[in-house]
């Protein structure tokens, strides 16, 4: 059972080698897009979740799972068509079905705070040094960590499109080891309008409600 098991394994391997070395991600926004547009809907963001370094393992009897041999990415729209709003995920091997939202929260913040959130950049993890130089004063350092999971967003309306992204280790702080930049940065719109995607995305999927679609 167990040759079986990495006789299969590796042949799925085999299958999915060299047609994941380009990013799909570019692909799969815009031909949502065009979807959208077709539709009548020019207004809508995309969230890209992904975490470097990382090794995805997927779960054999989950019909749902991806079997990847990169960095495994999960992509969420989410938009309002007149009073109805909705989010849809996509990754690496494909989509998942559309499903309807309870409120246009994140669209009706994205709208009203887009120019701050065009322009926001989240701060980097920012710490005092303990060691001083020869000036006999302490200097302020960036505190990093690698295979961190990183948030990249693409926002369009009717007459702009633009991207933002962010490292959430700049949003975490320790006691010992304060982060300068960590209550700025949770002030941000753009950090504010991700919560409030990040709260709905954790709920679908905490509860399996994304369904692929064969």
């Amino acid at each position: 059972m167990q040759k079986l098991l990495i006789i299969i394994l590796t042949l799925i391997f085999n299958l999915t080698f060299g047609q994941e070395k380009i990013d799909r991600t570019d692909s799969i926004i815009t031909k949502f897009k065009t979807k959208l547009n077709d539709n009548g809907v020019s207004d809508f963001l995309v969230i890209k979740q992904i975490t470097y370094g990382i090794k995805y393992i997927p779960d054999l009897n989950e019909p749902n799972s991806c079997y990847t041999n990169t960095a495994y990415f999960a992509i969420y729209a989410f938009w309002s068509n007149g009073k109805k709003s909705y989010v849809k995920k996509f990754d690496n091997c494909g989509e998942f079905k559309t499903l309807k939202l309870s409120s246009s929260k994140p669209i009706k913040f994205f709208k009203s705070n887009y120019k701050k959130i065009k322009s926001e950049k989240v701060k980097p993890y920012q710490i005092i040094s303990t060691s001083h130089g020869k000036d006999g004063l302490a200097y302020k350092i960036n505190s990093f960590q690698t295979h961190q999971p990183q948030r990249y967003f693409w926002f369009f309306t009717k007459s702009m499109q633009f991207t933002n992204h962010f490292d959430t280790h700049n949003l975490t702080t320790e006691k010992d080891k304060p982060n300068l930049n960590y209550k700025s940065n949770k002030e941000l719109k753009l950090v504010k309008l991700n919560a409030i995607c990040e709260e709905i995305i954790n709920e679908f999927e905490d509860n399996n409600m994304f369904n692929r679609i064969k």
